[in-house]
């Protein structure tokens, strides 16, 4: 069995004060990492500080960019237990979007429809909990609490068997030691 983590956050920036303004969630960003041994996150957001307009897939450092700028956002991160086939085929998933790195952009057009419920698929065109539940729904093992086209990231802690390591600001959680200890330990 692996655990993989689900890494929620709310920063001060623009875009998510305007996603809290339109969900009214505690949290506007959902990340994916497949081990505590890194502060590598993947998700789709934007790719340079200071133009959210250039999003899409990226790889996040929680020391860089975004994170950087508000090391003191709200987060929590969940584990979530899946098997080793499981982990294998989100491994997969991963592996094929970052390959087509290019193509995967942020679904700006979806960002309105998803908050009215309404579901709109376009292959590489996600936002950021969108691509999260594609993955975990990959596993063929962990039930989304809803389409995963509809998820939004105050969702993911109703996942059956998501566990809740963190709850706190970026900066104080150390996740290289969260499988062990728990951060703010």
């Amino acid at each position: 069995m692996k655990q993989i983590y689900i890494l929620l956050s709310k920063t001060q920036t623009l875009p998510s004060r305007l996603i809290h303004r339109m969900t009214g969630g505690s949290f506007t960003h959902a990340s994916l990492a497949l081990t505590p041994q890194t502060d590598r996150f993947y998700s789709y957001a934007r790719k340079t500080l200071n133009n959210p307009l250039n999003a899409g897939l990226i790889v996040e450092d929680i020391h860089a960019l975004v994170f950087a700028k508000y090391p003191d956002c709200h987060c929590s991160l969940y584990a979530i237990e899946v098997s080793d086939e499981g982990y294998e085929k989100i491994k997969r998933l991963l592996d094929l979007y970052l390959k087509n790195r290019k193509k995967a952009k942020y679904n700006f057009m979806g960002v309105l429809p998803l908050r009215l419920g309404i579901r709109l698929q376009r292959r590489w065109r996600l936002v950021c909990s969108q691509f999260v539940a594609i993955a975990l729904q990959e596993s063929g093992e962990i039930t989304l609490p809803k389409d995963p086209y509809l998820m939004l990231p105050n969702d993911f802690p109703a996942i059956k068997g998501a566990r809740k390591i963190y709850d706190g600001v970026l900066k104080d959680c150390n996740f290289k030691e969260a499988q062990v200890v728990g951060c703010g330990s």
